[in-house]
Order: structure tokens, then sequence, then C-alpha cells
């Protein structure tokens, strides 16, 4: 057994639960490059809305990512 996450069924329960027409984009880190002050522990989730429009949202964990955008977009209307 492993405590790793199943990002595989965090992305589906994501992708499910976003507002319709929005779809999910990428998983990153946050880091922006290899330098000590560039790194982050943080993770990104970016989704992408019906006109083009792109959200992200930045957690600790990629689940808690993932989990972020959906709530971040739950009140858009379609």
């Amino acid at each position: 057994m492993t405590d790793q996450p199943d990002l595989a069924a965090a992305w589906h329960d994501a992708q499910s639960s976003l507002p319709e027409g929005w779809a999910l984009d990428s998983l990153r880190c946050a880091s922006t490059g290899l330098e000590p002050s560039q790194r982050s522990d943080d993770w990104v989730a970016v989704a992408i809305g019906p006109a083009g429009e792109q959200r992200e949202y930045r957690a600790s964990d990629p689940v808690a990512a993932l989990a972020g955008i959906t709530t971040a977009l739950s009140g858009l209307q379609p």
C-alpha cells in the first residue's frame, strides 16, 4: 500500500466537477526555475474556460490544487 495520492482519480473528479465549458488543462509544480529562490513545493492546477480564459489555483499538494480549482470555479455560470 502506498501513501501517494491517486492523481488520476483526483483529476477525473476535478474534471467532472468543473462548470460546463471548463476543462482541466494542466497540473504542475509551481517552481519557476532551478535556482533556490525559484523553487517551490506548491502545485498549480490550470483550467481553461469556454471563451479561452485561464484560471489557476495554487496549493501545497496536487490533490488540493485540483480540488481548489473546482471550488474556485463552482460559482461561475456556463
